[in-house]
């Protein structure tokens, strides 16, 4: 991962963390995602949504208009 990126985003499965970069594709941010299959299983497993520190304020404002990331209270 190149320096300076942070994590904003992660998700149980790849296609949702790449619906969650295509939102920010459309809002101009740059974002990278990491896929971290399970070893045995590697259907299951985790996916990282990292952008820039400069971008992640806007990223995570992005995400949450698209109702992407939700509050638990809602």
């Amino acid at each position: 991962m190149k320096e300076g990126w942070v994590k904003i985003f992660s998700a149980a499965d790849l296609m949702q963390a790449k619906l969650a970069e295509d939102i920010l594709k459309q809002n101009g941010i740059e974002s990278h995602i990491t896929n971290k299959p399970d070893s045995v299983m590697p259907f299951l497993g985790s996916a990282d949504l990292y952008t820039t520190a400069e971008d992640a304020e806007a990223a995570l404002k992005a995400l949450a208009d698209n109702r992407v990331t939700e509050d638990e209270d809602e």
